[in-house]
């Protein structure tokens, strides 16, 4: 998996849309989009974000395996428009190869894909997510190119002007401790520090997978509408010598295997199940994201509680990306994203299980090279 760093150069052309997109509400097509929340400049710059990722992902990683040495690069789609109205675009609309246009889709009062050139979805996840997921908006015959990327919590702060973060400016920040402090033995206050400018990049980004669309879906859990999901989030070492009630059977008696090479939770692990089949846990109606475990049989459930479990390896074994030791107690801890409002179908999986999807990146790159020579 390829990480490169995101530079004030790759995000130029999305500093700007995202600035134009906050100046426009209340008078533009994809308003919707904008007024879903109250935010100002700052919230709407955290949610459009993962625009940026899309650039640097085609032009420093994936372009430049594909067409060695020739001048390519990726076009994005910054059209403003009503999706619910015009349909939904894929995030790459062609590329440019040797400076000529080749574009992937074509708007006529729709959004619709040119036959034989592939049709690209990027999804980007912040690093400490984990799960990714994946709404069907006519995704089927889509290529999936999914990623991680890892902002700077003040990665605004290169893209912003130099006079801002001035010598003099700081130094008017000063505070006179001679007039507002009597004592600070424990070092309970202090005048602020000198914004750090050297470091010129946002973050990077890290390509995890390119796969599809479908292939996704098919190995992820569909929670339908208003079904909340439950998924695992942690394993550590449980340190302590002593567990009570520690009898509640392998963890065979709780899962079952599936074709992907994952396991899921089976009616045992759940408080209960309705007549349509649904199950229940913490009193919400949920579906259970997969994982991988290499010996299940090898492995006893002691406890389980409301947001935890603790497990024995009675051999060396592995547990989604955790290596257990032989006899070592484990507590594995996961957790609920409530969608009990949340309407429309939506795919899940752990982001440990990326690497069970069909890696799809030379027929992506067979397909590009048909678009060019087309």
């Amino acid at each position: 998996m390829e990480e490169v760093k995101i530079r004030i150069n790759d995000v130029k052309k999305a500093v700007y849309f995202i600035a134009n997109l906050t100046q426009m509400q209340g008078d533009r097509p994809m308003q919707g989009a904008l007024t879903s929340k109250a935010d100002y400049m700052g919230g709407i710059f955290d949610r459009w974000i993962n625009i940026i990722p899309e650039n640097v992902l085609f032009n420093k990683i994936i372009l430049p395996k594909v067409f060695k040495n020739a001048k390519v690069a990726v076009i994005t789609d910054y059209y403003d428009y009503n999706p619910k109205v015009a349909g939904i675009a894929p995030d790459v609309l062609g590329i440019k190869y040797k400076n000529k246009a080749i574009p992937f889709v074509k708007f006529d009062n729709h959004w619709y894909p040119i036959e034989n050139k592939p049709q690209i979805e990027v999804k980007t996840f912040k690093k400490n997510q984990y799960m990714v997921s994946l709404r069907n908006q006519g995704y089927d015959q889509k290529y999936l190119v999914m990623a991680e990327a890892n902002f700077r919590v003040d990665y605004l702060i290169p893209i912003l002007n130099k006079t801002l973060f001035s010598r003099h400016i700081f130094l008017d920040l000063h505070m006179n401790d001679k007039i507002f402090i009597i004592s600070n033995d424990e070092g309970n206050i202090a005048q602020p520090h000198k914004v750090e400018l050297s470091d010129k990049t946002l973050g990077s980004v890290k390509l995890l997978i390119v796969t599809t669309a479908e292939d996704f879906m098919q190995k992820a859990v569909k929670c339908e509408s208003r079904v909340s999901v439950e998924y695992i989030k942690t394993c550590e070492e449980y340190t302590l010598n002593k567990l009570n009630n520690t009898d509640c059977g392998r963890l065979l008696d709780y899962c079952t295997a599936s074709d992907n090479g994952l396991y899921y939770f089976n009616s045992k692990w759940y408080d209960s199940i309705d007549d349509g089949g649904f199950t229940y846990k913490n009193n919400k109606k949920v579906r259970t994201t997969g994982f991988y475990v290499s010996s299940p049989e090898d492995i006893d459930i002691l406890k389980i509680n409301k947001n935890n479990f603790y497990i024995k390896a009675k051999k060396d074994c592995i547990w989604q990306n955790n290596h257990l030791s032989c006899n070592h107690i484990y507590k594995i801890t996961f957790d609920i994203l409530d969608r009990s409002s949340n309407d429309g179908e939506e795919y899940f999986m752990s982001k440990y299980d990326i690497n069970r999807l069909n890696d799809s990146m030379n027929k992506l790159a067979s397909d590009l090279k048909k678009a060019v020579s087309n």
